[in-house]
This record gives structure tokens, sequence and C-alpha cells, in this order.
């Protein structure tokens, strides 16, 4: 997935100027396999029969489900890497956002570079969260500044494997509170921030 013609991104954005402003970007430097939906419906659609490889989610769709919905959707049946657009950059946007274990987030109005960046970062990180589906625990904790538990050394894996906050409690049968204080421990004993740089720390 390393060269933009091999990429098929699915754009859901709900606003037509917008979606039409993203495409042209991005069909200008070279990803050509591109979808664009305004809704969620339409974009389930596509996921189901285009099977793109990318996403970019705006969060507000109007009156129907959002795309956090979508992520929902992609984390269930998909597995490929998303992004989110907003308008808002509010802490409680932030953090639900956060719950779904997004590769990217942008604020509207963004700078094209900052599209372009965050796109080929997501999927870099993926690729390599899905090369890091056997981890050497040994290393992780030689690295580590304190010990890692069992319980977070489970959940390392399930976030270098894409899982969501959401999905990694139901997995674990506990509360996304608890994944969120767990990956707020691995973070420190880590000594990294977020998603990415747990599959580059990996």
């Amino acid at each position: 997935m390393s060269k933009a013609e091999d990429i098929q991104i699915l754009i859901v954005e709900d606003q037509p100027i917008i979606a039409e402003d993203i495409q042209s970007l991005l069909s200008t430097h070279g990803y050509k396999n591109l979808s664009v939906a305004y809704d969620y419906q339409t974009a389930s659609d596509i996921l189901h029969i285009r099977k793109p490889n990318f996403a970019i989610l705006d969060i507000n769709l109007g009156a129907g489900p959002s795309g956090l919905d979508l992520a929902e959707l992609i984390h269930e049946k998909y597995n490929i890497p998303y992004i989110f657009l907003s308008s808002y950059d509010d802490d409680n946007t932030l953090a639900k956002a956060q719950e779904y274990g997004p590769y990217g987030y942008l604020v509207k109005p963004f700078q094209d570079r900052s599209l372009l960046t965050t796109i080929k970062i997501a999927l870099s990180s993926f690729q390599k969260a899905k090369e890091s589906t056997l981890l050497d625990r040994k290393k992780i904790e030689e690295k580590a500044v304190d010990k890692i538990t069992d319980q977070e050394y489970k959940i390392i894996e399930q976030l270098a494997n894409g899982l969501s906050y959401k999905q990694i409690a139901e997995a674990n049968f506990t509360s996304i509170n608890t994944v969120k204080f767990h990956t707020k421990n691995i973070y420190s004993k880590l000594n990294i921030s977020g998603r990415a740089s747990v599959v580059q720390f990996l």
C-alpha cells in the first residue's frame, strides 16, 4: 500500500464542496482510486462493494449516523486504517474520537500538506501494526521503564492490531475507562504517547 495508485480511499464528508476539494487534492497527488460518500449509508455500501483500504471520515454527517458510527462499522467488518475530520477540537469530541482508535485527527479547515502527511503516516502506522502481530514481550519489557503486566501486554497487542478502546474493553470484559487507565500506564512505562507511537516503539 505504499504507492498512491494502489490505495483506494473512501472520502466521507457531508459537505459536497469540501468532499470535492479533498478528492481534487488527492487526485493531484497520485491517489486515483477515490470514492466519495455524503452519508453513512452510501459509505457503508461503498465499503461493502468497493472494498477501499483507507477512509477519511467526517465525524459530523448531519442528522443520520455519524463518522464515529462508521468507524465502529470499519472495526467490526473491514479492518482498514482511517482518520477523522472535524470542525471541532474540544476535549469532549477528541475524547470520543480517541475511543475509536483512529490513525489521525484533523480539524477543519486544514492545510493540504497536513492531510497528505496524515494519510501517509496513518498508512505507515497501520502497515507496521499488521507486521507486529507477533510481538516479542521480552524486548518490550527490556525497553520499558517499569514491569509490563499480563493485562497491559494483552492491551499492547490489541492496540498494535488496530482495535478501538471499545473493542478492547469488550474483548477483556471490562470498561472503556479501565482500558484508558491501562493504556495511560502503558504509555508511561514505554515513555511514548498515542497509538502511532506504540507501533513505532514496537
